[in-house]
């Protein structure tokens, strides 16, 4: 594969702001491959169900309930009450869809990747343990990044869990919880947010240089799949880079 064009599209204006700096990271990786960024709109000639007449995402008609930021949302498939403040939760899949349709046919072949950075918590349902879970990012075309899901998605330390569930007994607060484990995990207002969120486009970008595999099992490799926050961390911000094996694949497809 030739890759010659790299699409980012903001839904928003704090993703507009975040993909300049992860737009000028991926540069750095990739400097002879044209970026660009986007807003994130839609023809009316191509809306369907999904879309308002003015272009925009109709959320609700892919909304499959409520969250309030869990990693492990741990509902069953019909359920829709969570015990954390409400927040829309999109299934990642059915969004994907909907945003295939910013795709110009001139830009559908394979050196062109689409990477839509959205700040709506992504999700998609697991047959095996019948729930939903948060998902950072969607592959495909367009590629989906949820900044809350990074932020929801990989499980904190497991002594903030305890902590929260025993803060009655043990006469501390929400806020003291946070402020004990501050810097093990990413925030919203985070400036670690950059680097990890170029991370999973560089993700987004080797699923279409490897075979439709995003991931890699050597730890590091930027292309880790985390599960933990501090996996995330890790290999996004302390260590980032990426193991021999990528780095040969980059070299040979990306450049």
């Amino acid at each position: 594969m030739n890759l010659s064009y790299v699409h980012l599209y903001s839904s928003s204006l704090m993703t507009s702001f975040l993909l300049k700096e992860v737009s000028a990271n991926l540069h750095e990786l990739l400097p002879l491959v044209d970026l660009d960024i986007r807003p994130l709109t839609f023809d009316s000639k191509n809306l369907l169900d999904g879309t308002h007449k003015d272009g925009a995402i109709n959320h609700a008609s892919c909304t499959i309930g409520t969250d309030g930021g869990n990693s492990n949302l741990g509902e069953s498939k019909d359920s829709s009450k969570y015990s954390c403040p409400k927040r829309a939760i999109i299934d990642g899949f059915y969004l994907q869809r909907i945003y295939s349709r910013i795709i110009d046919k001139k830009e559908s072949q394979l050196n062109h990747i689409h990477i839509v950075f959205d700040d709506i918590l992504v999700c998609t349902y697991d047959e095996n343990d019948k729930r939903y879970h948060a998902r950072p990012i969607i592959c495909g075309s367009p590629s989906v990044i949820s900044i809350p899901s990074i932020i929801e998605g990989p499980a904190k330390p497991k002594g903030y869990y305890f902590k929260q569930m025993m803060k009655d007994l043990l006469c501390i607060s929400s806020k003291e919880i946070e402020n004990e484990f501050a810097g093990t995990f990413v925030t919203y207002d985070d400036p670690r947010l950059v680097q990890v969120t170029t991370g999973y486009a560089i993700q987004a970008i080797f699923f279409f240089l490897n075979n439709g595999n995003p991931f890699c099992s050597q730890y590091p490799c930027r292309l880790f799949n985390s599960h933990w926050q501090e996996e995330l961390i890790y290999t996004q911000v302390i260590n980032p880079v990426l193991c021999k094996e990528h780095l040969r694949l980059l070299a040979q497809d990306g450049n």
